[in-house]
């Protein structure tokens, strides 16, 4: 089974047979993809997720750069590392251009084996530490969630045992019973005010810009609409979420069919996976 997956992008069929020899002869290993229409290059990155693309920079109707700007608006794609080759833009300026597009390497035309093999292993190592380095953050995250979870679950059943005691305290007795309710608010508070600060600083440091695109996408989500949906991004159950919004499972899967209507998902589509795409 391969190990890499890697697009091929030149609207010239020779290259596009000289880089598959290359590969074939140099990294057996390696599962090759090709297209010589540029327009379907986002298609094809979009639905096999290649661990690298190769593009070339003059094409007709959409040209290198402008291809790395279509994958870099989208989250699903904008992560995959880009390699852009050319026979034309070859100077030192030519150089800045591709690397300040987006591109995380560039080769010259006419290809020297050893030099793009060279140059596509360490790009598919660089895309392999990214992607071991997001999943170490969201397990971080997950972990770290769970805890608050399972944190304010204890203060859940702390105020039910703080309103058991009021009920058990003499109606006359008021600074006994006001204690006990000035407990309870603050535990609610907490329960409400501080599990968000915490959920919401891990989360902002595994995915810095999620409220930021959806945002741009459906200004209208209210804060606690977009609270829903990071812990909906995170895979979190309506259990979960109740306990970090303190309120009871029912309301959140109310809550959650509202927010689909909102954004605009049929019941069919999958919530969390459209979340992910932010």
């Amino acid at each position: 089974m391969s190990q890499f997956k890697v697009l091929l992008v030149d609207d010239d069929i020779n290259n596009l047979q000289l880089l598959n020899a290359i590969f074939e002869n140099h990294c057996p290993q390696i599962d090759i993809l090709q297209t010589n229409n540029p327009k379907n290059a986002r298609h094809i990155v979009e639905k096999t997720k290649p661990d690298l693309v190769i593009t070339d920079w003059d094409m007709p109707q959409l040209n290198g750069l402008e291809l790395i700007a279509e994958l870099k608006k989208n989250k699903e794609t904008r992560d995959i590392p880009i390699i852009m080759a050319t026979g034309v833009h070859v100077s030192s300026d030519d150089l800045q251009v591709a690397l300040a597009s987006g591109a995380v390497d560039y080769i010259k035309k006419p290809f020297d084996s050893q030099e793009l093999i060279a140059r596509t292993n360490s790009a598919l190592l660089i895309s392999k530490y990214h992607k071991e380095l997001l999943a170490s953050k969201d397990a971080e995250l997950t972990e770290n969630s769970l805890y608050l979870v399972k944190n304010n679950i204890f203060n859940h059943e702390m105020v039910k045992l703080l309103n058991g005691c009021i009920e058990k305290v003499s109606a006359s007795d008021n600074i006994a019973r006001n204690m006990i309710k000035e407990v309870i608010n603050k535990l609610n508070r907490h329960i409400q005010e501080d599990s968000w600060f915490r959920f919401n600083l891990s989360f902002d440091r595994v995915h810095p810009e999620f409220n930021k695109h959806l945002v741009e996408h459906f200004p209208e989500l209210t804060p606690t609409e977009l609270k829903l949906c990071a812990f909906v991004r995170l895979g979190m159950s309506n259990k979960e979420i109740a306990s970090l919004l303190n309120q009871n499972p029912d309301s959140v899967k109310v809550s959650r069919s509202r927010l689909r209507k909102k954004l605009g998902i049929e019941q069919s589509q999958n919530l969390e996976n459209f979340l992910a795409g932010f």
